[in-house]
């Protein structure tokens, strides 16, 4: 007797694990992800120009493409890919982080990196191991600081006069000089000469490294100089309370790492204050409002566990601070990031959850 055996047909998907129902979809998190960051958009088009919206535009339309390509050497469906939304979080995540006269050409780069190399090579969508616009930031900035630096805009009011998308766009598309736009943008400031470097942290490397960082004169937020940061910061932390509020991201990690963040700057600039800059100066400077609240706390590449992400968050706090005072680079948020996403899975182990019915004491529960 002969028996035929009809296989049933696959309709459960190829999508990772865990096949739950939910009524936040991945990419209705994605469209909140992306309507918080409109406060910090607005700041940085204000105080830094039209520059942030063309890199935008240039990670964007890079996102996508990658994204379609990417689908079709894994015979994805190309739909699906276009529709992703995920990829315009990573490209409005890393267009924030770069400088805004950045040249097309290393954006894209910068931009194809993450996508190709840490999103798709590892699985694609919920298996890369290390966060993508981080990890495009750190491979520009390592392979290309020259540009890097020569091409970001110390803010100043209402930049936007200056820095027209007209004139961006002839610095980013066709390589007219930078420093026309960033003089410019400088002579709108009260205080042209307050910042030496790119950035604040950039500013202050030398006195740094010469253990001279209290006698620099402490920056007034209160000035044009550096109202932007705390505007910047402010914008960050209202997109973040939103996210909270639609359940995106849990409070406990944006906390944890700002208390650490807090307390570890205060300390250390108590010890130290000819190497360290002030507790008020490590939270608004830099990358710190930006990484408490949309970077470490990507689903994906933090911990796993309840504890695990607690730990995670002060880890990143406590390696930021470690970099940022010590280290070469000024800014170390995506290194602190980085260097936490490849302890992921360890934090993981050391924090999973007691099995049910393993490690009580003999006798009754204990």
């Amino acid at each position: 007797m002969q028996i035929t055996v009809q296989s049933a047909k696959q309709n459960l998907g190829l999508e990772a694990a865990p096949h739950l129902h939910a009524a936040l979809t991945t990419n209705k998190i994605m469209g909140l992800v992306l309507v918080a960051l409109l406060p910090a958009y607005a700041v940085m088009v204000y105080f830094f120009g039209c520059g942030v919206i063309w890199q935008l535009l240039l990670c964007a339309a890079t996102g996508v493409l990658c994204e379609l390509l990417a689908a079709l050497l894994r015979r994805r469906s190309l739909k699906r890919a276009a529709r992703d939304l995920s990829v315009w979080v990573t490209a409005a995540l890393l267009a924030l982080t770069l400088p805004p006269l950045m040249p097309w050409h290393l954006t894209v780069c910068a931009m194809a990196f993450a996508v190709l190399l840490v999103k798709h090579a590892f699985g694609g969508l919920g298996m890369n191991i290390f966060n993508p616009a981080m990890a495009g930031f750190i491979f520009l900035i390592v392979s290309a600081p020259g540009a890097f630096f020569t091409t970001y805009i110390a803010p100043a009011p209402a930049a936007i006069a200056v820095a027209t998308p007209v004139r961006t766009a002839e610095v980013i598309f066709k390589g007219a000089d930078a420093a026309v736009i960033t003089s410019a943008v400088k002579a709108l400031q009260d205080k042209p000469d307050a910042l030496s470097g790119a950035t604040f942290l950039e500013s202050i490397k030398t006195a740094r490294k010469a253990q001279t960082v209290s006698q620099m004169t402490a920056p007034d937020f209160g000035s044009s100089n550096y109202s932007a940061y705390a505007y910047l910061a402010g914008a960050y932390l209202i997109g973040g309370l939103f996210l909270i509020a639609f359940k995106v991201i849990l409070f406990q990690m944006p906390l944890a790492f700002l208390l650490t963040t807090a307390a570890g700057g205060a300390l250390w600039h108590y010890l130290a204050p000819d190497a360290s800059i002030s507790m008020t100066e490590h939270l608004l400077f830099g990358g710190t409002m930006l990484g408490a609240f949309f970077i470490i706390t990507d689903p994906v590449t933090n911990a796993g566990t309840s504890k695990g992400r607690v730990v995670f968050a002060v880890l990143c706090a406590l390696l930021m601070l470690l970099i940022r005072v010590e280290g070469s680079y000024s800014d170390s948020v995506a290194f602190a990031v980085l260097l936490s996403n490849a302890a992921a899975p360890l934090i993981d182990v050391l924090t999973r959850r007691r099995p049910f019915g393993i490690g009580y004491k003999e006798g009754g529960l204990r």
